[in-house]
């Protein structure tokens, strides 16, 4: 290997580069200076932190999120003077269970949302008006939610344009209704 010109440069021209990279200069031009030796416990256990939370965004279930918080627990007890690695790490291990235990279900039964199935229960108790009949078959075409859809009744009667019912429930692709008395006036 040959050394590398330069004024003052002595090293090998891998190491160099490493010495580059680990200044992060460019062309002599220093665009960051990272000296890790003036770095503590702490900025260590906060960066995990991150570096867990954006895995937790790839998963679900809240599990790293827990640990997440453990490594800033962590980063809380090194910051506050006690330096001990076993001491840290019994922080995060007490944390994360903690959290699994407290925190986790809370944060569950909170992103569940609605117990609907589907859209489609959405227009269970909606009232429907007929806009198109077939006399030889009982199923009819009503308009809901800006969608045409098969109509049939609970009892089997046949509809008539401008005949009103309300959706009891959805089967496949067709709305259940129960018949109401009076028509709608057509448009």
């Amino acid at each position: 290997m040959e050394a590398v010109d330069g004024p003052g440069s002595s090293m090998p021209y891998n190491l160099s580069m490493l010495n580059a990279l680990y200044t992060l200069n460019w062309n002599g031009l220093a665009l960051a200076a990272i000296d890790w030796s003036q770095w503590q416990g702490w900025h260590l256990w906060i960066l995990i932190g991150f570096a867990i939370i954006i895995l937790e965004m790839l998963t679900s279930g809240f599990v790293l999120g827990c640990v997440a918080l453990g490594a800033f627990a962590a980063a809380a007890v090194d910051a506050f003077g006690f330096h001990g690695i076993d001491t840290q790490l019994w922080t995060v291990t007490l944390v994360t269970f903690a959290s699994l235990l407290l925190l986790r279900p809370f944060v569950l039964r909170m992103s569940r949302g609605t117990d609907v199935d589907s859209n489609i229960e959405r227009f269970v108790g909606d009232e429907i008006r007929i806009v198109e009949s077939d006399p030889t078959d009982n199923v009819a075409l009503a308009k809901l939610g800006g969608e045409m859809w098969r109509i049939q009744s609970q009892d089997g009667r046949s509809f008539q344009v401008g005949d009103r019912a309300i959706v009891m429930g959805v089967d496949g692709n067709k709305l259940i209704v129960e018949p109401l008395e009076a028509p709608l006036p057509t448009e």
